[in-house]
Parts: structure tokens; sequence; C-alpha cells
């Protein structure tokens, strides 16, 4: 946490901004308090599709799964990324853990067999640091478990966080990634 505080980012955890007042440039929180901010970034407010909600299988928005195996109140039937209310950040990377779990279970259904294959609310993200490289971020956010680490920034990381999505994109779309 070094480079944060090098660059005066704070972490605040488990404070969740309900609102914006840019006049101000303050972000009110759902607790009721205040932060000021020079710079807002965020990630759009989460919503189910309406097909999702519209199936009859939401409470609250969201699709119940059992977190560890992702399967929903209707046999053999699974839900992930997104849609899914697992406890965990709505990432892609988390939707990543979701589908190698459902798609095990769902081929031990196809073939007869079981699996023994469990979520475990890991994920990775990689935050760019500019010259001085990349930073790892490692977390699992899984029940109340809420461990994490950062490590770097480095230059490594930076060559590590290619790969990470040039293999995404040969395994997802069956093609090599294109820097131009």
């Amino acid at each position: 946490m070094t480079a944060f505080a090098e660059r005066g980012i704070e972490w605040h955890p488990r404070r969740e901004v309900c609102e914006l007042d840019p006049s101000r440039k303050v972000a009110i929180l759902r607790d009721g308090g205040e932060m000021a901010y020079d710079l807002f970034l965020a990630v759009p407010v989460h919503r189910a599709p309406a097909v999702v909600l519209e199936s009859g299988m939401t409470v609250d928005g969201w699709i119940p799964v059992d977190p560890l195996t992702l399967e929903t109140s209707f046999p053999g039937v699974y839900a992930v990324g997104d849609v899914a209310a697992v406890g965990t950040p709505r990432a892609g990377v988390f939707a990543e853990g979701h589908a190698a779990v459902a798609a095990e279970r769902i081929a031990a259904l196809i073939r007869g067999t079981t699996t023994s294959a469990q979520y475990g609310g890991r994920g990775i993200c990689y935050l760019e640091f500019g010259r001085e490289g990349v930073a790892l971020v490692d977390v699992t956010f899984f029940g109340e478990q809420r461990t994490g680490s950062l490590q770097g920034p480095s230059l490594a990381l930076a060559a590590e966080k290619g790969e990470f999505g040039a293999s995404r994109i040969r395994r997802w779309f069956g093609r090599e990634w294109q820097t131009t």
C-alpha cells in the first residue's frame, strides 16, 4: 500500500457511495458521511437484464445460487456472472471463476458422474501505475472471508498482465491479441 500512500490514495472499505454532489466535489455515503474527491471514477450500478428479472428466478433483482456450486433453486440450472447473487464483486474475473465451476458441474451431469468442483471467491486484477509498471491485487470474497494482497508495481507484473489478457483473447475468441 506504499504506492497508494505515496500518491495520496486512501482505502475506505465497506463504505458505499450512493450519490455525488459534483458542485461541492463530494461523494455522499450510504452511512450518511461524505467524502471529498478530486476525480471520481466508478463502475455504474449493476442491474440484471430485463429478461433475467422477468424469468421468475430473481430475488431482490439477482438470481440466488448456492455459493459453492452456483446452482439455482431449479435443479440443473446454474447462474454465473453479474446475474448471480454470490457475494463477490461483479467483475469478469469472478464471472470466469463462476463459469469454470458451473461448466464442470454441468459436464458431470451430462456424463452421469460427480464432481467436487466448488467456487472459492478468488479473483485477481491488475492496477496500472504508469512507467513503474503494474501491480497485482489478489483477493478472496467468500462469505465473511475477505482477504487480499497487493504485489508490485513492477515491470514483470506488466508483462504478466499482458499475457493474462492475451490468454483470454486466445481462449475465448480463438485469436491472437493485436495491439493495433
